[in-house]
């Protein structure tokens, strides 16, 4: 049987103390029961404005992309949100879409193809056809939705939104949780007490995977936002992306006591967003 996580935690303490001196551990029923505090679906209850409607979109390939749209009549604009690798609509979309809810946006998100709702083609994938996918996505809710449009990408999401934004006209661009190439993502992964013990070697496809190369010639407006408490993307990196943007219309936001997953838990950072929107970029 497998132990839900926080159980999980309770037994490795309890096994370590164990050693020290003889304990007593407590179980009640309701650590074996699973919950999701993620569903989207709770978000019926945090947000009731909100409709949740689902979406499918069928690729060239055949591959089924699917995901959700999250809206009300009165919002001011739509985000196009592109998720960190892992991450799905089902089981994590109530963390991204409540902060951007209390933006009065509306949202849309899709699984990647092969993973949660989405279905692939049937023939081995990889970062090119997920690539292409978030072209012909946008393309799609470009024509689905009316007025502003966001394209969002948190995580490795960012570095899926940053390559379409150099492909298609994105208007508005944001990145949470970001950083300049995926080597520097892969070595920031090793602790520097092992750095000098560890090679990581990546592939082609992902050595090819570069923001400060996909936003060289792109013109809309960006905004940079990182946890100052982030290991996996440090703010360094995320600084650095923002550096190497020659423009005007960025803004970099460095929210404090914040990791990978929850700077948009911070109400300083969605006044940031929401005055970036507004076309305030200092």
């Amino acid at each position: 049987m497998k132990l839900n996580p926080h159980l999980r935690r309770v037994t490795i303490i309890a096994t370590f103390a164990l050693l020290g001196a003889c304990t007593t551990i407590n179980y009640t029923s309701q650590q074996f029961v699973p919950r999701d505090a993620g569903k989207i679906s709770l978000l019926k209850t945090i947000a009731p404005a909100y409709t949740i409607e689902n979406l499918e979109f069928v690729q060239a390939d055949g591959a089924v992309s699917r995901g959700v749209y999250v809206r009300k009549p009165d919002a001011e604009f739509t985000v196009l949100y592109f998720m960190g690798s892992g991450v799905r609509v089902d089981a994590n979309g109530l963390y991204f879409s409540k902060p951007l809810t209390e933006l009065n946006a509306n949202i849309i998100s899709f699984d990647y193809r092969g993973f949660g709702r989405s279905d692939s083609s049937g023939q081995p994938h990889g970062l090119r056809e997920i690539g292409s996918d978030s072209v012909a996505l946008y393309d799609y809710v470009r024509k689905l939705v009316p007025g502003k449009l966001i394209v969002h990408g948190h995580s490795f999401g960012s570095f899926v939104a940053a390559n379409l934004a150099s492909i298609r006209p994105v208007e508005t661009l944001v990145l949470e949780g970001t950083g300049t190439t995926a080597r520097a993502y892969a070595d920031n992964m090793i602790p520097w007490f092992a750095k000098a013990f560890v090679t990581v070697n990546l592939d082609q496809e992902l050595l090819r995977i570069d923001n400060q190369a996909a936003l060289q010639n792109y013109t809309g407006s960006v905004l940079i936002i990182n946890g100052a408490n982030d290991v996996q993307t440090p703010a360094s990196t995320a600084r650095s992306l923002y550096d190497s943007l020659n423009r005007s219309n960025k803004r970099y936001a460095e929210i404090a006591d914040t990791g990978h997953m929850n700077a948009l838990s911070k109400p300083e950072a969605l006044k940031i967003y929401r005055e970036f929107i507004q076309g305030k970029f200092q």
